[in-house]
């Protein structure tokens, strides 16, 4: 027995064949990982930014953006994987500047902005704006799409302190799992399918969560 306050240095044999941590290529140079970690988190502390909307380190990632799609090797041929999802395994290669990473990159930014107003300089987010810096940073510069844009009635009160535009809403679903996973109020989720998808309110429930500023400091486009 090991003396009060001391630890038990005898290491059992599952303890022993534990890596401590897991080696990786990141970008063609090596890197390492904590065992289960997220590579979105490993790339981050490693000095490499990947893009993201819905990924948040205290909450449950869901893929929901792809915003973080990179080109992943783990032995069977090279795919595009979403970081957020994907914990690190020994001898991966990741690339996230290839063309595969960038056109990804590209389309998904692109149809985010197809429909999302171009106001920027007059909308309260502005300046600080992560739609708006990665749109920038990692946007195509230019959109293929001559359409006009959809609209909505706005804003919709989802309570008495938070309104909702629903022509700036991404779909990332910050807000509903920092409502139900955080706050511990689900109050508001998504309702309807397809291009009819909005967060929303339950019917005669208002969103009147004591956090119900936090989650609007979450979202990422307001």
């Amino acid at each position: 027995m090991p003396e009060p306050g001391v630890a038990d240095t005898e290491a059992t044999p599952e303890a022993e064949a534990k890596p401590e941590v897991v080696a990786y290529s990141l970008d063609g140079r090596p890197a390492e990982a904590r065992p289960g970690e997220l590579l979105i988190a490993a790339a981050e502390r490693a000095g490499n930014y990947i893009p993201r909307f819905c990924y948040h380190p205290r909450m449950t990632p869901v893929g929901m953006c792809r915003m973080c799609l990179v080109e992943i090797d783990t032995g069977r041929g090279p795919s595009l994987q979403p970081a957020c999802m994907l914990p690190v395994t020994d001898g991966m290669k990741v690339d996230t500047a290839s063309p595969k990473t960038k056109k990804a990159q590209d389309g998904v930014l692109e149809f985010l902005l197809a429909n999302h107003p171009l106001d920027c300089p007059v909308c309260d987010k502005g300046g600080e704006c992560p739609l708006q810096d990665q749109a920038v940073a990692f946007g195509p510069g230019e959109s293929r799409f001559v359409e006009e844009k959809r609209h909505f009635a706005k804003p919709i009160p989802l309570s008495d302190v938070v309104l909702m535009d629903r022509e700036r809403c991404i779909l990332c679903d910050r807000c509903t799992r920092f409502s139900s996973e955080v706050a511990g109020d689900p109050l508001i989720s998504f309702i309807d399918r397809g291009d009819g998808t909005q967060v929303n309110t339950f019917p005669d429930h208002p969103f009147a969560s004591y956090f119900s500023g936090n989650t609007v400091q979450i979202c990422p486009v307001g």
